[in-house]
């Protein structure tokens, strides 16, 4: 079988190792210069840059650690959040230990407004009040024992070697061709038994819908001699960044100069990156329309955080891609 992937991502660079480790005909297109999609990171003086906003691996699902740890060994990288808020700089989330710095327990009602409205509101760019359940609920809000960790996941780290590193080992032996044009893998779509589609999916459509909304990120890097004291600051206030992280801690480097980015969200247009889907409300209804017609596109498999507008985590993403693959091998081995 002959396989197009278009999009280099965790996704793809899944789905391209599962059907090439079955012996099949696999060519990757990607449109950035790069491989590893939103993942990737690089080299910058002495310190690993994410390029795209810091991403931390966490998994409860064994399948998908062990298929990475094919490819990487893992440095132990613990993961914590410190907020800043009208009270002062806390963990998230909240525990027995916030408690004892604040000298009092707080309702849940005071750690929605301490911790999550501001931040939420800047995120989305639309109201609390509207944000959906699936999305409020994402983020860890209260934690009965004293464990600082952010994820509490039983396999967690980051790649020894970095994701770039991580992304080109999966794809070893597999033709990659990067900086290609969006729309030019098209052109190879007749020449190829079966697509796999990581992109947008209203743009795998042509936008004939309408474009789905998105939130985008914009980065503001500087170097410092001076660290964070912590990985990652997120700003639960009326500020209008995010957060802020110091890019030495997840990869547990100590260069003599850092690389510091504030992380200021926006709404995703034809000059930026989509981060994440809005999947609710009128955005959810317009994907749905656009799902008919991706249900309806034969030898089109669409996967990933982008094509299947979800708000998929790196080890779901994983999940998805060895869940949806592993069918298409199972059909052809039943058709041999």
């Amino acid at each position: 079988m002959r396989v197009l992937i278009v999009g280099s991502g965790i996704s793809g660079c899944t789905a391209a190792r599962l059907l090439a480790d079955e012996g099949h005909d696999v060519e990757v297109w990607e449109a950035r210069d790069h491989t590893g999609g939103n993942c990737h990171d690089e080299r910058s003086g002495g310190v690993t840059v994410h390029k795209y906003g810091p991403h931390l691996f966490h998994t409860n699902d064994r399948k998908v650690w062990d298929f990475l740890s094919r490819f990487t060994a893992w440095k132990a990288y613990r993961h914590t959040v410190v907020a800043e808020t009208a009270l002062g700089r806390i963990l998230i989330p909240y525990s027995p230990l916030t408690e004892r710095k604040l000298g009092r327990a707080l309702t849940d009602e005071e750690i929605r407004e301490l911790i999550f409205v501001d931040y939420s509101e800047k995120q989305w760019g639309i109201a609390w009040a509207e944000l959906p359940a699936a999305i409020k609920g994402r983020v860890p809000t209260r934690r009965r024992d004293e464990d600082d960790r952010y994820f509490t996941d039983e396999y967690q780290g980051q790649p020894a070697d970095g994701y770039a590193e991580l992304f080109a080992r999966m794809l070893e032996g597999i033709p990659v061709m990067t900086g290609q044009d969006k729309e030019a893998w098209r052109e190879r779509r007749s020449a190829v038994d079966r697509v796999i589609y990581t992109g947008k999916i209203d743009e795998y459509f042509g936008c004939s819908l309408g474009r789905l909304p998105y939130r985008s990120l914009r980065f503001e890097h500087r170097r410092s001699r001076e660290r964070l004291p912590h990985a990652v600051i997120n700003q639960c206030n009326r500020l209008p960044h995010t957060r802020e992280y110091d890019h030495a801690y997840f990869s547990l480097e100590d260069p003599e100069e850092t690389v510091i980015t504030r992380e200021y969200p926006l709404a995703h247009d034809a000059f930026n990156e989509p981060y994440y889907p809005m999947p609710f409300g009128e955005g959810q209804a317009l994907y749905q329309r656009y799902k008919e017609l991706a249900a309806a596109e034969e030898g089109t498999l669409f996967l990933g955080r982008l094509a299947t507008y979800s708000y998929l985590d790196m080890w779901m993403a994983v999940a998805q891609a060895m869940v949806k693959v592993g069918a298409i091998l199972k059909k052809s081995h039943l058709e041999a």
